[in-house]
């Protein structure tokens, strides 16, 4: 019987495995089949227009996400037997995550008549508004929670597509930027709908007014989660602004193009830490041994996958740009891809180490670490590009990767050595 439920259990982790690796084959494909198209129709410029103001809805989207993809997918993750409380859950971070994009449309419409560079855009981010909500409404966390990320693929390959489809059929010409920014609003509606209601439905959940006490406790519990992603987006964004004071707009580029690959090959790995989350939550509550077993069991695993690719990604590097950019390569991007590749060794980390610092109710510590990572590398930065340009910004980056996994790695041995041994005492 044992046997069989291992056995289960390790189908289902498998089986959400796949799911998000082919989330993420697609979620990076779809788009970068998309941008060529994109460039050839409505032009650079229009597409400059359409990339700024997508920033503007997606730091929206990161707002009104308040951590909840950790915070909430670990309640529900701990009560998904109870629908009563899975209901309480749902219904109180769906509130809240409304109640911050709404708060975030009334101040971006009252700064639209206070910043002239948003007021000549205010037709396009009014049509833009359905692609922050339609985030919201989508319950990826609820999804991942209860351990069903196959429906996660669906919604998100199927909004995917759809944009993608709408884009080729209706996208034609300079003049269309008002349709591409408005077919994004409608299709990430609709599927952000429809997978609200297929996750109510299935999971048998009942959207309620939840009392302010409830609001409150959820709010507080995924406060340092949310500051910890916010001191990560502010200065990995800085970094690029501090960037282009120093650098041509020519080495500026160099720097983007090798940092979206990075991100996107540790994005596609991201599934093997995401997939065991919610088991490793359930399994703290059982048997921290057995836990910590597991964790160390994932870390090997983590090292071996990602060291062949580092590896790879250092070696190939001039052939994988030239792929992507399909010019003759010059030395300085080759270089920059290169030291970039250094930091795979230790991209998923972040990500385990994130969930369990989560699962042992840590997170004042993570943010602690995450805020002292990004004051270190604000204080440096503008030093390291002074004297040394591009690649003292790149060695930094690589650098603060590897600090912030060696300060959760030190914090989490002493944890667990120090509850151990109280344990044996």
């Amino acid at each position: 019987m044992k046997k069989e439920k291992q056995l289960s259990t390790l189908q289902r982790l498998g089986d959400n495995f796949v799911s998000l690796v082919i989330l993420q084959v697609v979620n990076s494909l779809l788009p970068l089949f998309l941008i060529p198209y994109l460039l050839r129709t409505i032009g650079v410029e229009n597409f400059g227009i359409f990339s700024f103001i997508m920033a503007i809805m997606m730091y929206g989207v990161k707002m009104s996400d308040y951590g909840f993809d950790l915070s909430a997918t670990y309640h529900i993750s701990l009560h998904r037997e109870d629908s009563s409380k899975v209901s309480e859950i749902f219904s109180s971070v769906l509130t809240i995550k409304l109640l911050i994009a709404t708060a975030y449309t009334i101040a971006l419409v009252m700064l639209l008549f206070f910043v002239d560079k948003l007021y000549i855009y205010k037709e396009l981010i009014a049509l833009s508004f359905g692609i922050l909500f339609g985030f919201v409404l989508n319950p990826i966390w609820l999804f991942q929670g209860m351990e069903r990320m196959r429906y996660i693929m669906y919604f998100n390959g199927l909004s995917k597509l759809l944009f993608f489809v709408l884009v080729l059929l209706f996208v034609k010409s300079e003049s269309d930027l008002y349709k591409l920014l408005l077919l994004n609003s409608l299709s990430t509606l609709l599927i952000g709908a429809t997978a609200l209601f297929i996750g109510m439905r299935s999971f048998h959940l009942k959207f309620s007014l939840q009392p302010k006490s409830r609001l409150l406790f959820y709010l507080k519990d995924s406060w340092y989660i949310f500051t910890s992603k916010f001191a990560v987006e502010f200065y990995t964004t800085l970094n690029i602004i501090i960037l282009g004071f120093f650098v041509t707009p020519l080495v500026m580029g160099y720097y983007a193009v090798s940092v979206k690959i990075i991100h996107a090959i540790g994005n596609l790995l991201e599934p093997l830490t995401r997939t065991v989350y919610p088991y490793l939550v359930k399994l703290y509550q059982s048997s921290k041994e057995e836990y910590v077993r597991r964790n160390i069991q994932l870390a090997i695993v983590i090292f071996l996958v990602m060291l062949p690719i580092t590896f790879s990604v250092w070696y190939f590097a001039e052939d994988i740009l030239r792929i992507i950019t399909g010019d003759k390569v010059a030395r300085l991007n080759i270089e920059i891809l290169q030291l970039f590749a250094i930091s795979l060794i230790v991209y998923l980390y972040g990500t385990q180490f994130t969930n369990i610092l989560v699962t042992i109710k840590e997170t004042k510590v993570l943010n602690k670490i995450l805020f002292l990572s990004a004051g270190v590398n604000i204080l440096l930065s503008p030093i390291l590009v002074y004297f040394f340009g591009v690649m003292g910004m790149v060695t930094l980056s690589v650098f603060i990767a590897f600090f912030m996994i060696a300060l959760k790695a030190y914090y989490l041995f002493n944890f667990f050595i120090y509850n151990s041994t109280s344990c044996q005492a």
